[in-house]
């Protein structure tokens, strides 16, 4: 039995040690962190990992991929520095390429079902827009053309820190469509955007960003017609502590 343990171990051990390779401040407290896994890290688009800092011990925090599965193995997480975020505040002020983290298992199930051709309607607030990209990148390499509309919400306009990248992959892609959406009180911008727009009750619909956003936006997806099984999204309690 302890021979089993130690060869399952092997095949998903309980945590990755991951090297931080490059390190971009996009605003004063976002920061586009990419790791390389001490081994290889299997995961989808859409889903998260948990991530511990050698300064704080014990202390983890959830983070979104920014990418779909890359060949050459790396990871990329966008991080927010947030009040009283000992692990954000981390990762975005102190962390350098060299520093080594700790990832936990993926997890999440905000990933594409590829057996449909349902079009995506995808909501992203903030560094949300990180699993949102991967989603993008993941319908790209399946080679599909479903249609994909992206809200990508922000306070002000200087919050839109990764609007280049998403602007290009919509040039490189004609079925894709991002939508910048920028003010409005309590998330109201957005979920007034998405009310103006569709029909959506086709659409599948994904949602990312601060816990407010995603309650207002399943709210407002709801009160639209989208059924709530079409409806995916992180958990709420785990974004609490995720630092968006």
């Amino acid at each position: 039995m302890i021979d089993a343990a130690a060869a399952d171990e092997l095949r998903a051990p309980a945590w990755w040690q991951a090297e931080i390779v490059a390190h971009e401040p996009r605003t004063p407290s976002v920061a586009v962190l990419t790791v390389r896994p001490d081994r290889p890290y299997p995961f989808l688009a859409g889903q998260y990992a948990a991530v511990e800092t050698p300064w704080w011990p014990r202390i983890w925090r959830h983070y979104s991929f920014a990418s779909a599965p890359r060949p050459d193995g790396l990871l990329t997480f966008h991080v927010k520095a947030v009040p009283a975020g000992w692990v954000s505040n981390a990762l975005v002020h102190r962390a350098r390429p060299g520093d080594v983290v700790r990832l936990g298992g993926p997890d999440g199930s905000m990933t594409v079902d590829h057996s449909t051709d349902s079009g995506l309607l995808c909501l992203g607030g903030g560094t949300g827009i990180a699993p949102i990209k991967a989603l993008v990148e993941d319908v790209a390499e399946h080679g599909e053309r479903r249609p994909m509309e992206v809200f990508y919400g922000a306070r002000t306009d200087h919050d839109l820190y990764d609007i280049d990248t998403m602007l290009r992959l919509q040039h490189a892609h004609p079925w894709l469509s991002v939508r910048p959406v920028v003010g409005g009180p309590a998330h109201s911008g957005l979920r007034d955007a998405v009310r103006g727009g569709g029909p959506w009750t086709e659409y599948d619909a994904y949602l990312s960003g601060p816990p407010g956003m995603i309650r207002s936006g399943v709210d407002a997806l709801r009160g639209i017609g989208v059924p709530p099984a079409r409806i995916r999204h992180d958990s709420v309690e785990e974004l609490a502590t995720a630092g968006f």
